[in-house]
């Protein structure tokens, strides 16, 4: 309060908003207040009051960025379904274009061809042929080449695989007891591969899988019965195929553990079954295949026709006396024993002969009426004599 008689100073009061003067005795005004509020104060200029939040700019960025990566994933799955379901049940329309060979192997099935189907451009997807197979399910496929075309309905694809007349293949067929002589010009005649290369090849007999009895002879060892040999195949091949199945026919017979009961090794029951072929019909063989053994054991010549004409390269059945003396292994008028090797090509049914023949004392046979497919045995020479006036009768000796 001002004293009495004297006025208030006003330069001592400090008016509001403004500083107090010099020695009021008050703190100076923060710098910075204002009139205007949100100017100045301790959230600038890090003075009293409350700090304003800072702004963030960038909060809105990693919502955006987890959205596109969830969108490309989903997309991402997306389209990987899509390819894996068109990769399995996509289908063409039509019967397809141009040519595509398909192999089929022993066994096959739907499911064993899809992938070569696939990688041959032949059917689109795999679900579409498969349903195919199962609404059209036969025993099963035959084995071979198959003619099929570029982007085919897989249904006709399948039709097709079932289809023979689609089936690539050159039929050979071999007729039984034939001499190899004969069998090689066959064979180059049937699958137009030339004669000098099977010629070659049959000489190349340690690479056609040959027994070991058979001592590298080819005669006797190519199996008589009809083939189906692949496009492309070569002599080697069509020889070795043939050797092949003599090897699983003589499993089937047992015949080296057979040859053995019967004191004679296999290559030698291949001899005699060769015989059997040359001098009968499948009816005889048995009895020609005692009529063999009865001799052999009596140390007797063989006397066969058939050998002497293997050994000079005819055919027939009508020999000179000079013929009869060819100086030959297997010659087995001149010769005791067995040929040397087989003089043709054996079936099963002459081979299983051979291992078992009936009982009997014949020591003589001789077909009396080719045309009628008739032979008679005996143990008695004379009446062989009277068998063989008979043969000339017909002029079948």
């Amino acid at each position: 309060a001002a004293q009495p008689g004297t006025a208030a100073r006003p330069e001592l009061t400090a008016r509001p908003g403004t500083a107090a003067g010099p020695g009021s005795g008050q703190a100076p005004a923060a710098s910075g207040g204002g009139i205007l509020p949100g100017l100045g104060g301790r959230g600038q200029d890090g003075g009293g009051g409350v700090p304003r939040p800072k702004r963030r700019h960038g909060r809105w960025l990693a919502p955006v960025i987890s959205l596109l990566v969830l969108l490309v994933i989903v997309g991402s799955v997306g389209t990987y379904l899509y390819s894996w379901y068109s990769a399995k049940h996509a289908n063409y329309t039509g019967e397809g274009y141009g040519q595509v060979t398909i192999h089929v192997q022993p066994g096959d099935f739907a499911d064993n061809l899809v992938q070569q189907l696939l990688t041959r451009h032949v059917i689109k997807a795999s679900e579409p042929f498969m349903a195919a197979a199962k609404s059209n399910n036969p025993t099963g496929l035959q084995p071979g080449f198959f003619r099929l075309h570029k982007h085919m309905n897989a249904a006709l694809a399948w039709a097709a695989l079932l289809n023979p007349k689609n089936r690539i293949q050159t039929t050979v067929t071999i007729p039984d007891g034939q001499r190899l002589s004969l069998i090689l010009p066959e064979l180059a005649r049937q699958t137009g591969i030339k004669l000098s290369a099977f010629e070659a090849a049959a000489k190349d007999t340690a690479a056609l899988g040959l027994p070991a009895y058979a001592h590298g002879g080819l005669e006797g060892y190519l199996y008589p019965d009809t083939y189906s040999f692949a496009p492309g195949v070569s002599a080697h091949g069509v020889l070795q195929q043939m050797v092949s199945k003599f090897n699983a026919v003589a499993a089937s017979l047992n015949l080296e553990s057979r040859a053995k009961a019967v004191n004679l090794t296999p290559g030698q029951v291949i001899t005699i079954a060769s015989l059997l072929e040359a001098e009968g019909t499948p009816k005889y063989y048995g009895q020609i295949a005692r009529v063999i053994d009865n001799r052999l054991n009596v140390k007797m010549f063989l006397g066969l026709d058939t050998t002497v004409l293997y050994a000079l390269h005819k055919s027939g059945f009508k020999l000179s006396p000079q013929q009869l003396k060819v100086n030959s292994p297997y010659n087995t008028f001149i010769h005791k024993g067995l040929p040397p090797g087989p003089i043709n090509n054996p079936t099963a049914s002459a081979i299983q002969a051979a291992l078992h023949p009936p009982k009997g004392n014949w020591l003589y046979f001789i077909t009396v009426d080719p045309g009628k497919g008739i032979t008679k045995f005996t143990s008695s020479y004379h009446q062989f004599l009277r068998f063989q006036a008979e043969c000339r009768a017909n002029n079948a000796c």
